[in-house]
């Protein structure tokens, strides 16, 4: 079932998700059913999305090429899912059991691999070096932010931003990234790309700041995973992080510990509904919705640009 945003590219959407298929193929038949897998959970599909869109209000023709990069971009995303569940020694993902855990380390990390590979194959195919640029950019971010969280885990006075910067790198660069490429696929001028650009950026902040939040009153059924994994795990977190820095000493305690228990992680995600905190953060994320549709404002109308700004309201209201 399609939410509003995707209706005017809903069979885009399909077809991105076919080819994602077809494209991890393997001869070995237990990669290609962790491949398969490790790309069917997928979730929103937000990344293709926005790239569709921009290349459609640019009134893009060569809609085969954006769907191989939308592909791409997807492959490599679902690549660092697969290798982000074994740093985070997570055991689910988004309701189902991490793929390492279902089927081993080794196997999840050649079947990231694999995901990679896949995707910069098709990337390559572009033959263009500012998309080869753009799609490493972002590979390069992604990585960089996850060595920053790995350095700030459990630690209490992670600074504004030091978060933005790991949250700029493993959610909002991704989405810039696939903006960008839409406009650019779809031949937007250099000040159109910057512009979807900026609206990718700003929609990826945004979007990360909600996750932290429905970490903290998120419901464990739409969700797929318990609350207040964030705090057990010492990740930082924007309402965390707000309601420690205003001096919750017990908050505080159980973030340092590298395994609190579960009552403990229950109180600590009370002591940060109680803090205030989430208002906080709801009130930056609206902040980063507010510079997404700034930066959009001048591009002209379409139902394609309608659908960029519903799918910044779904995300604002969004409940897993």
């Amino acid at each position: 079932m399609s939410t509003e945003w995707e209706k005017p590219i809903i069979d885009d959407i399909r077809t991105v998700e076919s080819e994602m298929l077809r494209n991890v193929k393997s001869r070995h038949p237990l990669l290609d059913e962790i491949a398969r897998e490790a790309v069917s959970v997928g979730g929103k599909r937000i990344r293709p999305g926005v790239s569709l869109l921009a290349f459609h209000c640019m009134g893009g023709t060569d809609k085969d090429r954006i769907i191989k990069l939308a592909v791409a971009l997807e492959l490599i995303h679902s690549a660092t899912l697969v290798h982000d569940d074994i740093n985070d020694n997570a055991e689910m993902r988004r309701g189902r059991t991490a793929i390492y855990k279902k089927y081993g380390i080794e196997r999840a990390i050649i079947t990231g691999d694999f995901l990679f590979v896949q995707g910069f194959k098709l990337g390559g195919y572009m033959e263009s070096e500012e998309i080869i640029e753009f799609v490493a950019a972002a590979c390069s971010n992604m990585a960089e932010s996850e060595f920053l969280q790995i350095d700030e885990e459990h630690d209490i006075s992670t600074p504004l931003e030091t978060y933005l910067n790991i949250i700029g790198g493993k959610t909002a660069g991704a989405i810039e990234a696939s903006a960008r490429l839409g406009a650019y696929i779809g031949g937007g001028t250099p000040e159109e790309i910057e512009a979807f650009a900026d609206y990718g950026r700003n929609i990826g902040y945004a979007f990360q700041i909600i996750d932290d939040l429905l970490d903290i009153i998120g419901n464990e059924a739409d969700m797929g995973k318990p609350v207040g994994m964030d705090i057990k795990d010492g990740r930082p977190n924007l309402p965390v992080m707000i309601a420690m820095n205003m001096g919750n000493e017990l908050l505080s305690a159980v973030f340092k510990k590298t395994a609190p228990s579960d009552e403990e992680v229950k109180k600590a995600v009370q002591a940060v509904k109680d803090s205030g905190a989430l208002e906080t953060a709801k009130d930056h994320a609206q902040t980063f919705y507010d510079a997404a549709l700034a930066a959009i404002k001048d591009i002209k109308p379409s139902i394609y640009k309608d659908s960029l700004i519903a799918l910044a309201d779904t995300i604002m209201t969004r409940r897993s």
